[in-house]
């Protein structure tokens, strides 16, 4: 049997549209998580606000994975980028653990693009306790429909996987126009 993929995606992009309510300027992801690709398991993926070094935000929360993935289809207006902060629970902070990568990446059904990658633990490195402010150039991709994708993997590149206290949270993403 034959999926068709078009229904769906018509009505994450109708509930994406909707969740940016009155202003074209921003696309508030959060609002759309109901609409959101949750891979490997929508259980892995919690929303509620987070508060790093005493700054709160509204936030997606990953539970320790090997690798995660968020998916939604978007259409860039022009001059869009992507902001987005990134960081760990503080429960992550003084706890055994390589950190978190974090990685933004575009595709628009035949190539996938990598724009962003930044690995955060800040049980080895304490400057990592807050939340990391993202900016992400999608400007390339405006009046596009594309599948803005936010990943993380255990650990750094080029380390085996150590889940231990991997606690990543995605705060406040929104496409917006600079």
């Amino acid at each position: 049997m034959r999926c068709d993929w078009r229904a769906p995606a018509a009505a994450a992009v109708i509930a994406l549209v909707a969740a940016c309510g009155a202003d074209p300027q921003r696309v508030d992801l959060i609002s759309a998580f109901d609409a959101v690709q949750k891979k490997p398991d929508p259980s892995f993926f919690a929303v509620g606000d987070v508060a790093l070094n005493n700054e709160t935000k509204p936030a997606i929360s990953v539970t320790a994975a090997a690798g995660t993935r968020l998916i939604w289809k978007v259409r860039v207006p022009d001059d869009g980028w992507l902001n987005v902060a990134v960081g760990m629970k503080p429960e992550a902070w003084e706890q055994e653990g390589n950190g978190v990568l974090f990685m933004v990446g575009v595709s628009d059904g035949r190539t996938y693009d990598t724009l962003f990658t930044q690995h955060v633990n800040p049980f080895g490195a304490p400057a990592d306790r807050r939340w990391i402010p993202v900016w992400v150039d999608v400007s390339a991709y405006g009046g596009e429909e594309v599948d803005v994708i936010l990943n993380t993997v255990a650990g750094p590149p080029g380390q085996e996987s150590d889940l231990r206290n991997d606690l990543a949270v995605w705060g406040d993403p929104a496409i917006v126009v600079r």
